[in-house]
């Protein structure tokens, strides 16, 4: 059966699964739905009504059995809007201010008097409600931090910027509300009803001075949350930092300690993982393989990024799926009064997006990118492309070396459209897709051999979206999500192998593949959250995840693994308490349940974590849990092409489920201007992978590998092997911050292996992306209309592969040495000006300022032939000194 037919019958596959997936979602979404509309009761409007009558309309509109004292109630009258999610909720609105309460019993429902102290304490409590937007757009701003000094009360705004609490009445309440990049909000609010709505329009921290400076701004980066791991990063000021074509989420994010910086990939390597085993989340659908333009920068826009939360581990029971990190990104919902259009400019790509309010309700973002490489070639593109190899010898190998020549672009979009309902409730849809095109060639030559190579890549990521979200009433916020995201990696490559003889040549041999790898995700879920009181709260939580993966490949004599496909269903549930049982102490107790049907086993996932607060600058955390991962990338240990890995779903059989223990304690310091942060941890992974590769040579020099008939077995058969790891380290971030200038230095301190027993005797050998130190200083300065900003970084090289062997009895033997270290500085400057009513901003980088010869990587491919092999290498040179010119506008 050739490709082609492979193809379409995975995809007929694939279009049955489809259609399983979306039955059994309708009828969960159809369930839900039906749920949530019985819930929402009719309202009920009364002006100056007599409580008795209006207790009677809402018996009769509602069906339901009330058993009241008419006499009492006809003393009271009540007027205003009355609605709830039961009738307990509505009838308890309506005899708030009296001396009786609602109990239910046997689906009836009684109104009772209550003692007189029980009564004053429900009228002097206040509830207080509020919303979170941003001045000049109404964007909802999620995840804000709320701070009640006199309660010592600390809670969060949900995902659309609301927040909801009942207090003692008092005349006065004091809040502090703070958002990254945004000035805090420190306010004493007039607290006269029993019920207040307040809205916080919170303004923009600008990178530009103001003639008049407001006390105690800061100018903030970045911020850490008071539990251990937990980071959030300010997506507005991207721009002015150093960068190379394109202002970067990723690239911002492997500033912070802990997370590896690697100029060659946008994908994090936290705490010693690999980037699949870290969730990234787009408006609540999964995103895989990020990479644009050999990883230089992510395909994510940073024009549509409103919030970016991360978690390096030791994460809560509200995320789950993956064992080293978590990135929570929040688009764009758009601007609320006015049209906004913005884009850019620079050496590598232009942007445009658009920010539309289609009416009170409704509103539009949309977002493009794309390179102009194979259009017209910067010269920044040019050292992009050509320096991605480089013909050196490391120590003498005897390895051949080729020079590829690639050509290359990319494009990315985004789109999102929100229906405001109300303040407390808007539902949105979220589409997003990126392309990479890559294609390079080269010609070789070892002595009479030449060997000439055309490869072509093609890998993207698609993702699409619809989320409904509503705070029922001060207690209770919902979260209902519906997603379908994949990706898909293509790889074509022709090797033509030919021999000189007597000044002619013979074609000797031809090495073709053809890979396909795709990874589709489909998931619907249901989150809550329920505020108990202000010490108190409760997240809870179903999911259903449906993953279909497949690897087909189209070789000649190096073909070792193809045609694989499965697919599996998970289903999740997860519930958490959050809690303040003393003042300075707050605590998370949860968990996760999956049930996984590859594997036919239920997985618990305990999680726990806290901080305890010394006093009010120094505080301690500490957080620990299980974590099973479902889905991770194999790597090969004979591949080439930019994309080597490749997806694959676990089955518990060859594939295992990934697990990991996780142990983490720190403190954070606050004096001054500075901020200390430090925090040590500890990993174990259990079922990590590689595909073992026997090349036929080695199969063929085994003289015990021909039968009496003199055919050839195959004793040495490629395999995947299984084994665990281990990460320990301890991450240092020093933050100063005036307001005017921020700097941060992020050091970590770590060590990252594997084990496994078919390599090197089941000795420990060091993980792919493992550095013993890593050194990142960053600086940003606001002058005027000016910003200035650089940046230094030093690490230790990772190390890589020099040589490998395997033996008849499957053991191999791996020899490894590290790159040098890689140490780099790059500043930058920007200007900001207006024409009229058009905002602009000019800005230059100078990457690698000190032209440091710095190497990211190193590529290998095999040529193995009946009785020998042959090798090329190509190695990853970094970025010289290398300047870089935008222009972005803002009208």
């Amino acid at each position: 059966m050739n490709l082609k037919m492979q193809t379409q019958s995975v995809l007929n596959q694939r279009k049955n699964n489809f259609l399983k997936f979306f039955t059994v979602f309708f009828l969960f979404y159809l369930t839900l739905s039906t749920s949530f509309c019985f819930s929402q009761l009719p309202v009920f409007n009364f002006k100056n009504e007599v409580l008795s009558e209006a207790i009677q309309e809402v018996s009769k509109t509602l069906n339901i059995k009330v058993a009241f004292d008419t006499k009492a109630m006809s003393e009271y009258r009540v007027s205003g809007k009355f609605d709830g999610l039961t009738p307990n909720d509505i009838l308890s609105q309506l005899i708030k201010n009296t001396n009786f309460l609602v109990e239910e019993k046997f689906g009836n429902y009684l109104i009772i008097p209550i003692s007189p102290e029980k009564a004053a304490e429900n009228n002097h409590l206040s509830k207080i409600s509020g919303l979170v937007i941003d001045e000049q757009s109404g964007e909802q701003l999620p995840y804000a931090n709320i701070f009640l000094p006199v309660q010592n009360s600390f809670l969060n705004s949900s995902v659309n910027g609301t927040f909801a609490f009942r207090v003692p009445t008092t005349n006065s309440i004091r809040i502090n509300i703070q958002y990254l990049g945004y000035q805090a909000i420190d306010s004493t609010l007039s607290v006269i009803d029993s019920v207040s709505f307040f809205t916080f329009r919170m303004k923009h921290r600008d990178m530009e001075l103001a003639p008049v400076q407001v006390k105690n701004v800061r100018l903030k980066m970045i911020d850490q949350n008071k539990y251990a791991g937990q980071s959030t990063v300010n997506p507005l000021s991207f721009v002015n930092l150093p960068n190379m074509g394109e202002s970067d989420i990723f690239r911002t994010l492997q500033l912070l300690p802990g997370i590896g910086y690697s100029e060659n990939s946008a994908g994090l390597n936290i705490r010693g993982g690999t980037a699949d085993q870290n969730l990234v989340l787009f408006d609540g659908f999964t995103l895989y393989n990020l990479d644009h333009f050999f990883g230089t920068f992510s395909s994510i826009n940073p024009n549509v990024v409103k919030d970016i939360q991360i978690y390096k581990g030791g994460y809560d029971s509200r995320f789950g799926e993956r064992l080293s990190g978590i990135i929570d990104i929040t688009g764009k919902t758009g601007n609320k009064y006015n049209p906004k259009i913005y884009g850019g400019v620079n050496l590598v790509s232009g942007n445009l997006t658009l920010e539309l309010p289609l009416s009170k309700k409704l509103t539009l973002v949309a977002a493009g990118r794309r390179s102009y490489a194979d259009i017209y070639s910067s010269y920044l593109v040019n050292d992009m492309l050509e320096n991605q190899v480089d013909d050196i010898t490391f120590r003498g190998n005897g390895n051949s070396i080729i020079q590829l020549t690639p050509g290359y672009y990319f494009y990315d979009y985004n789109a999102k459209l929100t229906f405001s309902k109300s303040e407390q409730e808007k539902m949105s849809v979220s589409v997003f897709g990126g392309n990479d095109f890559l294609s390079s060639s080269g010609v070789d030559q070892k002595r009479v051999l030449f060997a000439q190579t055309t490869d072509y890549s093609e890998w993207g990521n698609y993702g699409f979206s619809f989320s409904w979200i509503k705070q029922w009433h001060e207690k209770l916020f919902s979260n209902l999500h519906v997603g379908y995201s994949g990706y898909e990696n293509r790889y074509n490559e022709e090797t033509d192998v030919s021999a000189l003889v007597r000044v002619k040549q013979y074609m000797v041999s031809s090495f073709n593949s053809e890979e396909v790898n795709k990874l589709n995700d489909f998931s619907a879920g249901l989150k809550n959250n329920f505020r108990i009181n202000l010490k108190n709260s409760l997240d809870f939580g179903v999911q259903t995840k449906y993953n279909e993966y497949t690897y087909l490949k189209n070789s000649g004599t190096d073909s070792y693994y193809a045609d694989i496909a499965n697919s599996s269903w998970l289903f999740t549930s997860y519930a958490q308490l959050n809690t303040q049982p003393l003042r300075n102490l707050s605590l998370k107790f949860g968990g996760r349940v999956n049930s996984y049907n590859q594997s036919s086993k239920i997985f618990i996932e305990p999680r726990f974590s806290g901080n305890y607060q010394i006093n009010k600058n120094i505080s301690l955390k500490f957080a620990t849990g299980r974590y099973y991962q479902f889905l991770s990338k194999v790597a090969p240990t004979q591949s080439y092409g930019y994309n080597r890995d490749f997806w694959v779903i676990s089955d518990d059989e060859k594939h295992p489920v990934l697990s990991s223990d996780q142990y983490i304690a720190g403190t954070n310091i606050t004096f001054g201007h500075f901020t200390f942060d430090a925090e040590a941890y500890y990993k174990s992974i259990n079922g990590l992978q590689l595909f073992l590769y026997i090349p036929p040579y080695q199969k063929n020099a085994d003289p015990d590998s021909f039968n009496k008939m003199g055919q050839m077995r195959r004793l040495l058969p490629s395999k995947f092997i299984t084994g665990e790891g281990r990460a320990v380290g301890l991450d240092l971030l020093l933050k100063y911050e005036r307001s005017n200038f921020t700097s941060w230095i992020a050091y970590s301190r770590s060590k990252s292996t594997r084990n496994f027993k078919e390599i090197n005797n089941n000795e420990d050998i060091p993980a792919p992306y493992d550095k013993a130190h890593e050194f990142k200083w960053t600086n940003l300065l606001t002058w005027g209309k000016w910003n200035f900003s650089g940046m230094c970084i030093y690490s230790t090289g990772q190390p890589y592969v020099t040589n490998q062997t395997v033996d008849k009895s499957l053991t191999a033997k791996f020899t490894y040495d590290r790159l040098p270290d890689y140490n780099r500085i790059d500043v930058a400057a920007n200007y900001n000006f207006r024409i009229q009513k058009v905002q602009i901003k000019l800005g230059m980088s100078v990457i690698n300022v000190l032209n440091a010869n710095n190497y990211n990587d190193i590529y290998s491919r095999d040529f193995n032939f009946d009785s020998t092999s042959f090798n090329e290498t190509s190695y990853v040179r970094s970025l010289g000194l290398t300047p870089n010119f935008f222009i972005n506008f803002l009208y």
